[in-house]
């Protein structure tokens, strides 16, 4: 693999290039699990998240970013091998994750290639770090594997408040597990005493103390917050008043019969809400921002180590959330659907020597991380890999003219795009969906049977049928 020593930085409202005497970047890669864009940063007045606040105010924040699938295994493998994948088995039997990291060299082993200590402690993979992905790291970290679910006796002993669904509270109550359960509890403890507390102190680690310093490092911090269950420390249930937690709108007299909703999921998400009432519902929101403020104080902490080693003018800092997330919108707690919650994702990137904000209204990808890390980081991938997406270093600049402001998603077995303006999804059965995301944000008017929108809707198809999804290929 080819090494151009090329360095990319923004000074002022340009683009500079530096020879070979330039010190190279590090990389800070860090990525949220079920963390939409509610986030300050983004507008949401609501949610306490400082530390990811301060950053966009040093950084490119891309406003309209999206994954090609909302669901943390496919939308992880794309953005670690650049390859749309739909979710759809590529090989017989198991490991179907392990086939997808495996259609090409990931990022991180490219940077392993080309001289970069790199390091991975929580979630960046769906899991663990795949056995055939960890040559690609000096230190492939481990994922809490028995302590992930920040449950079980320790924890359950300190729980000062807990709420939602009692089934499933009473599973993770029994079991010290529920990855899964639509509940909440507030535990009197620091914040080692956790997942991503502990996550952020192997990282700092990481930085201080365990990486080779003769070499630029490419560290990867993955937090398990906000996924479910929303289990957090007491002090940041304690920022949010009990009345905390805004329901997502709903037009009078809609129909909340979910069985009639073109995405189906997990047993009891056909009845709205799950179930739960409006104040349990609104209780579940406190918990997911509290779990939120908790996972940003970690990266809080991660972000002052680099400052403490010097570190943090020469590091690319990528901030990621692996999909959106409902939160109520249209009777749904989740993900995994094609409406536009669930497809956005927050996507922030601190570029070295600069801090400047910029903000990019533009449509980006998943797929794009991979192309943007290379050019940033100076390196030329091997003619063998084939990525999907395009570097965003242009729109840095508000360079924008060349940009196509599209994405191409799938969910469930449903594709669709997202561009601009619209949303339009294609259901196996032929049923069509176009929203007007400008008009209508909620996405509750189905604009697809007006004959007015034939023309837009036949253009969408073309581009559809040209889309190549799982395997790597210049054809897209």
């Amino acid at each position: 693999m080819k090494h151009i020593c090329l360095f990319l930085f923004i000074l002022g409202n340009s683009i500079t290039l530096f020879g070979q005497d330039q010190e190279r970047p590090n990389i800070l890669f860090i990525a949220f699990d079920d963390l939409r864009p509610l986030i300050g940063a983004y507008n949401e007045p609501e949610p306490m998240t400082p530390n990811i606040d301060a950053l966009s105010e040093e950084s490119v924040q891309f406003n309209r970013a999206y994954v090609n699938y909302p669901l943390c295994h496919p939308s992880r493998a794309s953005m670690l091998t650049g390859v749309r994948f739909d979710n759809q088995r590529i090989t017989k039997g198991k490991g179907q994750f392990e086939a997808k990291i495996a259609v090409q060299d990931t990022w991180p082993r490219v940077l392993r290639n080309n001289g970069y200590w790199t390091a991975t402690r929580g979630k960046l993979y769906h899991g663990k770090v795949p056995k055939n992905d960890k040559d690609a790291w000096d230190v492939p970290g481990k994922f809490w594997v028995k302590d992930f679910t920040d449950g079980g006796p320790t924890i359950n002993d300190k729980i000062v408040e807990i709420g939602g669904r009692q089934d499933q509270i009473d599973t993770y109550l029994e079991t010290g597990k529920g990855p899964g359960a639509l509940m909440y509890a507030s535990v009197d403890g620091p914040d080692e005493i956790l997942t991503d507390g502990k996550t952020a102190k192997a990282v700092i680690d990481f930085i201080k103390n365990g990486r080779d310093k003769n070499k630029p490092f490419m560290i990867s911090c993955g937090f398990a917050r906000p996924h479910m269950p929303w289990v957090a420390p007491k002090k940041y249930f304690d920022q949010y008043p009990k009345d905390a937690g805004k329901l997502a709108f709903v037009p009078e007299g809609t129909d909340r019969d979910l069985t009639k909703d073109p995405y189906q999921g997990r047993k009891g998400s056909e009845i709205w809400n799950e179930g739960v009432d409006d104040k349990t519902a609104q209780n579940l929101i406190r918990g997911y921002m509290a779990s939120t403020s908790y996972a940003d104080a970690q990266m809080g902490k991660v972000i002052q180590a680099l400052k403490e080693e010097g570190l943090y003018d020469n590091t690319i800092i990528v901030v990621w959330g692996d999909h959106g997330y409902h939160l109520t919108d249209h009777g749904k707690w989740r993900k995994n659907t094609g409406y536009h919650v669930s497809l956005r994702c927050p996507l922030i990137i601190k570029v070295p020597h600069s801090n400047k904000k910029v903000k990019v209204d533009n449509i980006v990808q998943n797929i794009d991380i991979y192309p943007t890390l290379m050019e940033m980081a100076g390196i030329d991938v091997s003619d063998d890999i084939h990525l999907h997406g395009n570097s965003l270093t242009p729109l840095f600049n508000g360079n924008s003219k060349e940009w196509e402001d599209i994405t191409f998603t799938c969910a469930k077995g449903t594709y669709g795009v997202v561009t601009s303006k619209y949303r339009f999804t294609k259901m196996p059965d032929g049923q069509k969906f176009l929203f007007d995301l400008e008009k209508d944000p909620g996405e509750w008017n189905n604009l697809a049977n007006e004959k007015k929108y034939k023309k837009i809707i036949a253009e969408f198809e073309q581009k559809m049928d040209k889309v190549v999804w799982n395997k790597p290929t210049d054809i897209q």
